[in-house]
């Protein structure tokens, strides 16, 4: 795809590449976001095609990626060079992962608007669902609760550490689908895939009542997906995802719905960093903000 700008500023979209990675790292650091090389990677795995790069005259100024579960797809890392921002840019390649979706027949498009590209999406026929808050915090290394439960142990109490092929991943897709309204076995199943990073879920009588993933950033640890279907559940997994990493920052996205989660935030030292506005084009579907303890971050929700 080749357009002309009104300055005559020449634009072509293309499908992204491992090769782009050294283009992206200085845009999520100019945006001062926290994604890294494996978010980027992640995200050509999930939708090879589906990852685009706009060049203006020849050179790379912009990005932005789409996921797709089923009938229901994200739109993230829209990021535009600071030299070219202002000129359309922008608008032009998220109407091309627009058009891409649609060409997929996809019935809803979701995403995690910043304060700064809010207007642009609502011109593209986005509408508000509600706002995520992100906070940042962490535990200090010395603190109690730091040292207990002991990072690597498989089950800690109603806690059971989850690894790829684990027998409860099934029951976890299902409380993941219950929460979020979508159908994300291939991602809940990307957080069970390394040992160094923990994926956990809490078991009552037998049965998962929450589950909890985290990914490393340039700034911080990400915690989430984190869903619960009780509110014990969502307190024991923030605690443990938290005395995991002591001494390092964290974040954690949080819709605002979900009262018993910022109350858990405010007890545990964690201040508001940022909002996002969750929005919508297609179909509206309903998902469960009271269950999802922490959003998985701004690329898929």
């Amino acid at each position: 795809m080749e357009k002309l700008l009104p300055d005559s500023l020449s634009v072509t979209i293309r499908q992204m590449t491992q090769d782009d990675l050294f283009f992206c790292r200085p845009l999520v650091k100019e945006a001062g976001w926290n994604q890294m090389d494996a978010d980027w990677l992640r995200a050509m795995d999930l939708e090879p095609t589906g990852c685009f790069v706009a060049e203006a005259n020849q050179q790379p100024v912009a990005t932005t990626t789409v996921c797709c579960f089923e009938n229901i797809a994200w739109i993230a890392m829209v990021l535009v060079d600071k030299k070219v921002r202002g000129r359309g840019i922008g608008k032009l390649i998220v109407e091309h992962a627009i058009a891409y979706l649609d060409a997929k027949g996809i019935e809803t498009i979701r995403l995690d608007a910043t304060s700064l590209g809010q207007g642009l999406y609502k011109k593209l026929g986005f509408r508000e669902e509600y706002e995520v808050i992100r906070f940042t915090g962490g535990r200090r290394s010395g603190d109690p609760a730091a040292d207990d439960p002991t990072p690597g142990t498989l089950e800690i109490g109603n806690i059971r550490r989850i690894f790829k092929g684990d027998v409860m991943m099934d029951e976890i897709v299902r409380l993941d689908e219950e929460a979020t309204a979508t159908f994300r076995r291939s991602f809940i199943n990307s957080f069970a895939k390394t040992n160094n990073i923990p994926f956990y879920c809490s078991i009552t009588d037998g049965a998962v009542t929450g589950y909890a993933g985290c990914r490393e950033g340039i700034n911080a640890i990400q915690i989430g997906p984190l869903a619960a279907s009780v509110p014990e559940s969502g307190y024991w997994l923030l605690d443990q995802i938290v005395s995991y990493f002591p001494g390092k920052p964290m974040y954690v996205d949080i819709p605002a719905q979900n009262v018993a989660a910022l109350n858990w935030a405010a007890a545990n030292a964690f201040t508001e960093q940022r909002r996002f506005v969750r929005m919508y084009r297609g179909f509206k579907i309903h998902d469960s903000p009271e269950l999802i303890w922490a959003s998985s971050g701004p690329e898929k929700g």
